[in-house]
């Protein structure tokens, strides 16, 4: 079934499926993974902010649905650009 033809339950779980639990907690290594990037790339976003984070004391986590809202903003604010 195309994404047309779904109800918004439909896309929805199957979005949900595609991310996993949307309020997982993710190790910085995770996130790094998941995008692609190295880990000292995650590191240097969280240290200046741009990375949603929760820190926990010394460790710093990253919960999934916040990333993928996140990285969600990038690619609405760059989508009108030219390279």
């Amino acid at each position: 079934m195309s994404t047309q033809q779904m109800t918004g339950r439909e896309a929805d779980a199957e979005l949900d499926q595609a991310l996993g639990d949307p309020f997982e907690m993710l190790t910085a290594g995770e996130v790094a993974t998941w995008l692609r990037v190295t880990k000292d790339w995650v590191y240097t976003q969280t240290r200046a902010g741009h990375i949603p984070h929760v820190s926990l004391g010394r460790y710093v986590r990253y919960r999934r649905s916040a990333v993928a809202e996140w990285v969600a903003q990038i690619e609405r604010s760059t989508a009108g650009r030219r390279w």
